[in-house]
């Protein structure tokens, strides 16, 4: 499932002209998520917007870009709109807006200003909130940008109790093989649980994950179906080379920033598929004119731009 980014004008403005009307547009050319593994050449028909950039739009224009892509609904099969903000009364707001349309669920993002600290306190908190939001969800937890450290296992436990529709969560987390696992099998192993890093996504298919949200799938997604469907035929050392392949890639975009940014990724984008998605939104800085031509440069060099 690729999480898209909300595009934006030079001026930083909305641009919902991008919104593709099929998503092969997007440079998405594989089917992915939910449990489906492999590839085919059908474009990808599951999107989950905006990871990221949410947050830093208002309540309106979450809303207009969550109906760009509703508009979308016969070319992307399934759409799961972010609907985590600062106050739960905009998260419920967004979220009754996002069923109305016919979202096929939420995503929801915890509270990143006021923390919950006690592990089990914080979880008992977390789901009180959790379940005062519009289902049905999945969680985005993503503690290395929420700094919200949670046991995702025994969130799970005791949401699927008490939130008939919560349905699993997007595990951003680097701990596969423990944490990860123990959620994968809370219920029975009947949630969904997307791997979160894209840097790992061969060793959390191996851990049992079947499934990911990672932000190479807006422009690279062929490698990733590639160790979807390596490792399925049992062919682990190949997986470790596409997972390579994405490692390097990656490598090469967060150079110019030292890291990952999403003003670095979106760049990418522009570049890799030809699919302007503008820059990103302060406080996060958008690339410099010589940063995006180093980028370019070095994507050039291995023979993926011209």
């Amino acid at each position: 499932m690729a999480p898209s980014f909300a595009p934006f004008h030079n001026d930083g403005s909305l641009n919902l002209d991008v919104i593709p009307p099929t998503p092969s547009t997007c440079g998405i050319r594989v089917s992915l998520g939910c449990g489906e593994c492999g590839a085919d050449s059908a474009p990808c028909r599951k999107c989950e917007w905006d990871s990221w950039r949410g947050m830093s739009m208002t309540v309106a224009e979450r809303k207009k870009l969550a109906e760009a892509w509703m508009a979308c609904k016969k070319d992307v099969a399934t759409v799961i709109v972010q609907c985590g903000a600062g106050c739960l009364l905009d998260t419920q707001e967004l979220a009754r807006h996002a069923e109305s349309l016919g979202a096929s669920g939420i995503a929801v993002f915890p509270c990143i200003f006021d923390k919950p600290k006690a592990p089990m306190t914080s979880s008992t908190t977390w789901w009180r909130w959790r379940r005062r939001v519009q289902d049905p969800a999945l969680l985005l937890p993503h503690p290395m940008k929420t700094q919200v450290n949670l046991s995702m296992s025994e969130f799970l436990q005791k949401g699927v109790e008490r939130i008939p529709t919560l349905c699993g969560l997007k595990f951003t987390d680097r701990d596969v093989s423990g944490e990860g696992k123990k959620c994968l099998e809370v219920a029975g192993g009947s949630l969904t649980i997307f791997n979160g890093f894209d840097e790992q996504l061969q060793e959390a298919v191996s851990q049992g994950f079947s499934c990911g949200v990672n932000v190479c799938y807006n422009f690279s997604a062929h490698h990733a179906a590639d160790i979807l469907s390596l490792m399925k035929a049992g062919k682990v050392d190949e997986a470790k080379e596409a997972q390579k392949a994405i490692v390097d890639l990656l490598g090469v975009i967060f150079k110019p920033t030292s890291g990952f940014t999403v003003a670095g990724v979106k760049a990418a984008m522009t570049l890799l598929t030809g699919l302007d998605v503008g820059p990103s939104r302060l406080p996060v800085k958008p690339l410099t004119p010589a940063m995006k031509e180093s980028l370019r440069a070095d994507l050039a060099a291995r023979g993926l731009v011209k």
